[in-house]
């Protein structure tokens, strides 16, 4: 199932084409024809996969996949198949993140606080390192999602965070000034949870989302001909 959905978000199985016979999948894959109809009808259900009676089995088009679900976002996010889904991507996190942060100002106890205060200590100290600057950059967050005791809203940008953070094109190729910008917004965030200030907190966070993408984001392919 997971080789058919790399190959079809890959594009080595486009829109449109057909899928191999059964038989043809059996061998390639030495499996039975019952793990194969299983596969099949894992993928109909992400809507990767159209079934007809007697017109064989197709791939749908981009715009109809199940982008929910966890192996499609991988596979698509792995493959960066559309720019659009990191566009996605990241304004899922600034809805999300912002209403956290804001959550994290009116409900952090003093212990959630300080933590705030040692992830962003951790960050400054890293500047010069983007590798590690990464890593820290996530825990900051995670810090911050922990403090507004959103449980549900903190695991999906977990997960979000996991598949987009294996993107080349969505990380990027950051420079140690590109973290000390990151730091200046990362410190406003810090200092709204501080005082309180939810609106401010939710504010800094998705003006510190949405510019760090804009400075990294990759510029758009050229439409054919």
């Amino acid at each position: 199932m997971e080789a058919l959905v790399d190959r079809i978000v890959g594009a080595e199985l486009a829109e449109g084409a057909t899928l191999p016979t059964e038989p043809a999948l059996c061998e390639a894959f030495g499996v039975s024809r019952t793990v194969v109809r299983e596969a099949v009808k894992s993928l109909e259900g992400m809507r990767l996969l159209r079934v007809q009676q007697g017109q064989g089995t197709t791939v749908r088009p981009f715009a109809d996949w199940d982008l929910l679900d966890a192996t499609v976002l991988a596979a698509t996010v792995r493959h960066d198949a559309e720019l659009s889904i990191l566009e996605d991507l990241v304004d899922v996190r600034r809805a999300l993140e912002a209403q956290m942060a804001a959550q994290a100002a009116l409900r952090a106890d003093t212990d959630r606080l300080r933590a705030i205060e040692a992830a962003m200590a951790r960050l400054e100290a890293e500047v010069d390192d983007p590798g590690s600057y990464l890593r820290a950059d996530v825990a900051f967050h995670d810090t911050i999602m922990a403090a507004s005791g959103n449980r549900l809203g903190r695991a999906a940008i977990r997960t979000i965070t996991a598949e987009a953070y294996r993107s080349l094109r969505y990380v990027g190729d950051p420079t140690p000034e590109d973290c000390r910008l990151a730091n200046v917004a990362h410190r406003a965030v810090m200092d709204a949870v501080l005082a309180r200030d939810a609106e401010a907190a939710g504010e800094a966070m998705n003006d510190h989302i949405l510019g760090s993408w804009l400075r990294r984001r990759p510029p758009r392919r050229p439409a054919p001909g």
